[in-house]
């Protein structure tokens, strides 16, 4: 990859985190909802600490929900969005163009997810206890996993023929039925359930928070490969749903 592609890459990337400064509402609501839910949580468990179970345990789900919402709301519906626009059909109509610019989005909100995961990480420091770098960094390091895991879902469903205006109810449709499949999953041990949400991929990002990599490195090596794999096929199977034309 040629240092011209990075540093367009990293200079559109730029232009998308200013994009989404813009909207100051919505990103405090992505930060600030998700930490008021887990103390709400804990107050209705009757304390802030619940020392019967570890932190990754109480955490997992925020952090599998917060990337899976990033992942699909951001990622990937900002790349049907972007299309719908014309941005993609009036500027974005070569092999390069295509790499820069998805490139650019996935850095954008990659690094936009980090923020969020660390904000959250801090925000709810006060029911922790204590606090050092490198747990930080062991937080971020499995949440980028879970974060790329959805990307790899949001861009196969960027692909679909789909517009702007039904983006939303498909992502909305996938991410509720991977919730309810997890949710049902923590108290249910019935076979289906557990079939099902082998390939649910909110379950897996809770397993991937609260064991680790070390206990699934083969999966790590799998999804990898098929965040690859997936990024390929969106260069060569970027849909575009013409409004203006380059011409």
């Amino acid at each position: 990859m040629s240092s011209s592609i990075i540093k367009r890459s990293v200079m559109l990337m730029l232009l998308f985190v200013k994009e989404q400064l813009k909207e100051p509402v919505a990103l405090f609501w992505m930060i600030v909802s998700p930490a008021t839910t887990y103390y709400l949580l804990a107050y209705l468990r009757g304390g802030v600490v619940d020392s019967g179970v570890g932190y990754w345990e109480r955490t997992s789900w925020f952090y599998a929900y917060i990337s899976s919402s990033v992942a699909l709301f951001g990622f990937s519906f900002y790349i049907v969005g972007r299309r719908e626009s014309g941005f993609i059909r009036s500027f974005i109509y070569t092999f390069e163009a295509k790499l820069v610019f998805m490139l650019a989005q996935f850095l954008s909100y990659s690094l936009i997810a980090i923020i969020y995961c660390s904000v959250f990480y801090a925000l709810i420091y006060f029911s922790i206890g204590s606090s050092d770098v490198p747990e930080l960094l062991s937080v971020v390091f499995r949440f980028f996993l879970c974060y790329v895991l959805f990307s790899v879902l949001g861009i196969l469903l960027s692909l679909l023929p789909i517009n702007f205006q039904n983006a939303g109810t498909v992502f909305s449709i996938a991410s509720f039925v991977m919730l309810v499949l997890g949710v049902v999953s923590i108290r249910s041990t019935h076979p289906i359930v557990e079939a099902l949400n082998v390939v649910n991929p909110l379950f897996i990002a809770n397993k991937i928070m609260t064991e680790g990599v070390e206990c699934h490195l083969i999966f790590v090596c799998c999804l990898l490969v098929a965040f690859v794999l997936a990024f390929l096929l969106s260069l060569h199977c970027l849909r575009i749903n013409p409004v203006w034309s380059r011409y």
